[in-house]
């Protein structure tokens, strides 16, 4: 009885330990590690009622192709060095000239994180069909940058993508954008922001996509979509991955494992994309497809459903809570198999292609 009551409490013992350390692999599912947040993309109104404590604004941007490659569009913008509870960027969209360009192209601003020299994408969002606006035509959205507030301050270096030839000399479409600060202590801590998927690098059909569908230029390779390995930051309490996924071109290839053919694959196709974390696919899927039934008014086809966008909005964001805190963490993202019509990237300007950008966010 002595013998089995040592080894009871050497049991308990080391269970107290482990749980002390806060090893969580023995109390979580390994399949069910992700989970999609009910987090809003984008606002229509401003989500926050009090007065902030400051705001930083830019000129007003005319948008129009800034050039292949690392080519982009600059600026720099200088924030107080202090803390804050929320930050809201308010997105306007307007014209520049007699009326904003024709179509609905591509607009992605980053920030340039100072200690690591890392550009993480802070926004994409996609212009209207401007044909019937004018010169005083603007929208504006609100989005919950919050998470970026470690890179919000001191002199900070902004560049910008923006994937349109529509811009003329009497019309273009403009962005303006305001940063507006909400005094108060930030609810949890940023330890570390990493980009870990990037599509303007082994870019291969220009406009910073992958293709989708190309034997030879597989979007799943290592170099693309393939897995990560990223070490834990120590007293990581928390991990977030936003993941910033739209479809474009008109393919009409084939899903192999649906037994379908492609609509217009990837822009106006449906696509489901699953999670690996640690070797281990997770149960929830992430859904690439965005209803534009409430869209408002203009030319084309802005009531068409799309691939996580709408013509005029901001893009549809997912975020991913990850309950995973220590050593390191390896994630995979794997979209449904399909296959191309076309043999080659340049093949065609109507081949599907993602946008892709994923940042890991680790919190104290």
């Amino acid at each position: 009885m002595r013998f089995i009551a040592i080894v009871l409490s050497t049991l308990l013992l080391a269970t107290a330990c482990s749980e002390k350390q806060g090893d969580n692999s023995h109390s979580i599912d390994p399949t069910l590690v992700a989970t999609q947040l009910e987090r809003k993309p984008f606002y229509e109104r401003n989500p926050q009622s009090s007065a902030p404590s400051y705001e930083v604004e830019t000129e007003k941007i005319r948008l129009e192709h800034t050039g292949w490659g690392d080519n982009y569009g600059t600026f720099t913008l200088t924030f107080p060095a202090e803390q804050c509870k929320r930050v809201i960027l308010e997105y306007t969209m307007c014209s520049e000239g007699k009326r904003p360009a024709d179509y609905d192209n591509t607009t992605i601003f980053f920030v340039k994180d100072k200690t690591t020299d890392e550009w993480h994408e802070i926004t994409r969002a996609f212009t209207p069909f401007g044909g019937m606006f004018d010169s005083e035509w603007e929208r504006k959205f609100y989005l919950d940058v919050t998470e970026f507030q470690n890179l919000l301050q001191g002199d900070t270096e902004f560049r910008y993508y923006y994937g349109g030839f529509d811009a003329m000399e009497d019309m273009a479409h403009a962005v303006v954008l305001k940063f507006i600060h909400y005094k108060g202590e930030p609810e949890r801590t940023l330890i570390a922001v990493k980009n870990i998927y990037d599509s303007a690098t082994s870019d291969n059909c220009g406009n910073r996509a992958w293709v989708y569908g190309i034997e030879s230029h597989d979007i799943e390779a290592e170099e693309r979509l393939g897995e990560r390995s990223v070490s834990v930051p120590s007293g990581t309490k928390s991990i977030e991955l936003r993941l910033s996924i739209t479809g474009h071109g008109h393919d009409q290839g084939t899903f192999p494992t649906l037994g379908t053919t492609a609509v217009n694959a990837a822009e106006f196709d449906e696509n489901i994309y699953t999670i690996t974390i640690n070797g281990t696919k997770q149960t929830a899927q992430g859904r690439v497809f965005y209803s534009n039934a409430n869209n408002y008014a203009q030319m084309g086809t802005y009531n068409y459903d799309r691939a996580n966008w709408a013509p005029g909005n901001p893009a549809n964001i997912h975020y991913w809570a990850i309950e995973h805190t220590k050593g390191y963490l390896t994630l995979n993202i794997d979209l449904l198999p399909f296959v191309s019509q076309f043999s080659t990237p340049t093949e065609s300007d109507g081949v599907a292609r993602y946008i892709i950008q994923g940042d890991l966010f680790f919190y104290r």
